[in-house]
């Protein structure tokens, strides 16, 4: 009888550690599922990132086109500056000739 106890004991134990690797199973199962889950959203937020660093990219050569032809815009407005000076600087050099030829 001791011997059947000690099987009984036995059979238990081992229906219990069953049951702990079957509980381990689907949390590895679980785990695993998460894992794939995680994979998509990080490829889809590398892809975002790299799609947003593409936009930056292309914004930030965009500024650059701007601030040349603005400077290049600055520097004709410069140059028309100093040519119509010129033009005015002579226009009354001229009209003093005249003044002082009267």
């Amino acid at each position: 009888m001791v011997d059947l106890a000690k099987y009984e004991t036995l059979i238990s134990e081992l229906g219990k550690l069953e049951s702990y690797v079957e509980i381990l199973k689907n949390k590895y199962s679980d785990t695993v599922e998460r894992n794939k889950e995680l994979e998509l959203s990080l490829n889809e937020v590398q892809q975002d990132k790299n799609l947003l660093h593409q936009k930056i990219s292309e914004m930030e050569s965009e500024l650059e086109d701007i601030t040349l032809k603005s400077e290049e815009k600055s520097k004709l407005n410069t140059e028309e500056q100093e040519e119509i000076k010129s033009k005015i600087r002579d226009l009354i050099s001229r009209i003093n000739k005249h003044l002082s030829s009267d």
